[in-house]
């Protein structure tokens, strides 16, 4: 097992997958700490997910796995895991996420050089403010820049069923869409957690609500 910094913590991987050690490389750290979590997959829980997934190969079930024990984690770190992409503006985070319409693809919608981390962002509060992690997870890792860290300044929802033009999101509208970015990627007995973070994020965070990404330069600077 080799130890990784995510998200500012000691992660322990083990792993036999070729994907995912590829995808944590960068994130390997030469120092021995105490980990703050271990993620890995014996043999038997995951011949079991194959068999309960078939025709999804080892590599694939090995990373969604792990980004999901990851995800599960967060809790424990004051973060939580949504299911987003998060986009560098001026020095902070900015967050895509469509948690009604899993089919839209930000890749293709936003644009690559600003994009820092795909899928699953790790964010955490520290000194009373909350920050947005790059992680190796989703993707084999792709746009992931190791290391990177940006406060968060704001979520931004895309749904051309809900919204017109670009407007500021009031709690009724913007908690039932967080709640379910979050529980995309963990189970639902966190649901109380949840609750608990969000309630700390609705002071420090922006929320907006979007119909689409086409004048992603407009939407980007009044965020």
């Amino acid at each position: 097992m080799g130890i990784y910094r995510i998200s500012d913590l000691n992660v322990e991987i083990s792993t036999n997958s070729e994907t995912v050690a590829e995808a944590i490389k960068p994130y390997e750290v030469n120092y021995q700490e105490t980990p703050n979590l271990t993620l890995a997959l014996n043999d038997d829980r995951l011949i079991e997910l194959m068999e309960e997934n078939e025709g999804i190969t080892a590599d694939v079930i090995e990373t969604g796995y792990m980004a999901t024990q990851y995800c599960w984690a967060l809790f424990d770190y004051n973060g939580f895991p949504i299911r987003a992409t998060a986009v560098e503006q001026d020095g902070r985070a900015i967050l895509f996420a469509a948690p009604y319409d899993e089919s839209i693809d930000f890749m293709t919608m936003l644009p690559a050089d600003k994009v820092f981390t795909y899928n699953y962002p790790g964010v955490r509060m520290q000194d009373d403010l909350y920050y947005c992690f790059d992680t190796p997870f989703g993707l084999k890792g792709k746009y992931a820049k190791t290391g990177h860290k940006l406060p968060l300044a704001s979520i931004v929802f895309v749904d051309s069923q809900r919204f017109d033009s670009l407007r500021v999101l009031e709690a009724k509208d913007f908690v039932p869409m967080f709640m379910r970015a979050v529980a995309l990627n963990v189970r639902h007995e966190r649901t109380k957690h949840t609750l608990f973070v969000l309630e700390r994020v609705m002071h420090r965070v922006k929320f907006f609500g979007v119909r689409d990404l086409n004048d992603i330069d407009f939407i980007l600077e009044r965020v």
